[in-house]
């Protein structure tokens, strides 16, 4: 008995295959359900806390000045001055992955320092579009932000000197004294003989002499190259064979924008020069309109508000954020109401003004103020198209020659003229002492007569 007992063997359970095919089944089945359930308290979580779409600020281009040091080896050599066409683009297009890109948070959502570092090397436009496109900026992010575009500034105003006039007087006791008055200049060009310098004719009226200090402290003799009466904007030139080589090695010329309508009103710009009559200040703010238009001799000049609080001398320019000047700074035109906010010659609308300038060319002198007809004004009042006379100025070549208010010229010589642009225009292209035949339409009992002038253009 004992013997067959040690030799008995155990046999294993038989496998319930019916029961294993369920217990698998089960197990799938709630890996399903619980990834299910994961993926969509995932989805949940990450739409309350993660990165949220936002709009981010236009990309902001930082490049430098087109132009450069003037070599002090160069021969000189007097050039025509051609004012560089205006940038029609206002700012670079995004780039999406820029875009997509977050930037690494602190805790407390701010960006931190370590993203900073890593975009050492790039277009700082880069950095300030990675602080911005995130829900939250922090007062951290904020500050970086504003030195980001402080430098801008002060790129921009590398392109700026300034200007000081002094006479002297004497005073009851016949003692001599100087009176020094000073307005920011901006550097335009160079003719291959003198620095050119774009300012306000109004500091140096009767000065006995003008200086110019470049940003680096140095400190040249200027004169009047051109004055343009109507603006009040005037170049003086400094000869760059009086500029130290240090100093013309690092001149920048300014660089012009555009003042076109759609992309001016709502641009952010920086105030740079001495908007608040301080020199070297600078203050950030708005284009708030572009709608008033200042009628002068033979052409008309927009001008740029601002909601900049400054002072009622400010001179300077508005700038964008790539650092391109978009108005000259004036207080020629501040009403009561607004007599401290900024305003500003439209750059678009003075460059021919600043060319003639800066080539000593004298702009010829018509004398009418005047206004285009706009197809409304023409289909509702049957008015011819062309530039409609507002005005005459008293003793000018248009009042001799009998062009009076009221008339629209159409033609000058054999230039069609459609608007005051092209009246503009064509007078530009002239020069005081041509004499040219100016064409208009006279209303007269009831219809538009056709009448011819002969009339010699003169300086103003």
């Amino acid at each position: 008995m004992a013997s067959d007992f040690i030799k008995e063997k155990i046999k294993d359970k038989p496998i319930d295959k019916k029961k294993l095919v369920k217990k698998i089944g089960f197990i799938v089945m709630a890996a399903v359900i619980f990834g299910a359930v994961s993926a969509l308290v995932f989805c949940i979580v990450y739409r309350q806390i993660g990165p949220k779409e936002t709009d981010a600020l236009k990309e902001v281009n930082l490049s430098s000045y087109s132009g450069e040091g003037i070599s002090a080896d160069e021969t000189l050599s007097e050039e025509s001055v051609v004012v560089p066409e205006e940038a029609m683009e206002d700012y670079p297009e995004e780039d999406p992955d820029e875009e997509d890109a977050e930037p690494d948070k602190t805790d407390n959502g701010s960006v931190s320092e370590d993203t900073v570092s890593d975009n050492d090397g790039a277009p700082a436009s880069t950095v300030i579009n990675n602080i911005t496109n995130r829900v939250d900026i922090s007062p951290t992010s904020y500050a970086r932000l504003h030195r980001m575009l402080h430098d801008v500034a002060l790129d921009a105003g590398k392109a700026t000197v300034t200007v000081t006039a002094t006479t002297t007087d004497t005073d009851w006791f016949e003692n001599t004294y100087e009176n020094g008055n000073s307005a920011v200049g901006l550097i335009i060009a160079d003719n291959g003989m003198q620095l050119l310098i774009l300012t306000d004719s109004s500091v140096t009226k009767d000065a006995e002499v003008i200086s110019v200090k470049f940003t680096d402290g140095a400190v040249a003799d200027a004169k009047i190259i051109g004055t343009d009466v109507d603006t009040s904007l005037q170049i003086i030139g400094v000869d760059l064979s009086d500029i130290k080589d240090d100093t013309r090695e690092n001149i920048v010329y300014a660089s012009l924008g555009s003042t076109s309508y759609e992309s001016t009103v709502g641009t952010p710009i920086i105030a740079i020069g001495a908007p608040m009559g301080i020199p070297e200040s600078e203050a950030y703010g708005l284009i708030t309109s572009m709608s008033q238009e200042k009628e002068m001799s033979d052409f008309n000049v927009h001008l740029l508000t601002t909601d900049i609080y400054g002072s009622q001398n400010a001179t300077g320019v508005l700038i964008d954020y790539t650092g391109r000047v978009r108005g000259i700074i004036t207080s020629a035109y501040q009403t009561k109401d607004t007599s401290n906010m900024i305003t500003a010659y439209a750059i678009s609308d003075i460059r021919e003004v600043i060319e003639n300038l800066a080539n000593g060319k004298d702009r010829a002198y018509l004398g009418i103020i005047g206004t285009s007809v706009t197809e409304e004004a023409a289909a509702e009042y049957d008015i011819p198209k062309g530039a409609y006379v507002i005005n005459v100025d008293q003793d000018s070549p248009a009042m001799k020659a009998g062009i009076q208010s009221g008339d629209v010229i159409t033609r000058i010589g054999t230039q069609t003229i459609l608007d005051y642009s092209d009246y503009t225009n064509e007078l530009t292209d002239l020069a005081p002492g041509v004499e040219t035949v100016v064409t208009v339409q006279r209303f007269s009992r009831g219809d538009y007569t056709e009448l011819s002038f002969e009339t010699e253009l003169t300086e103003k």
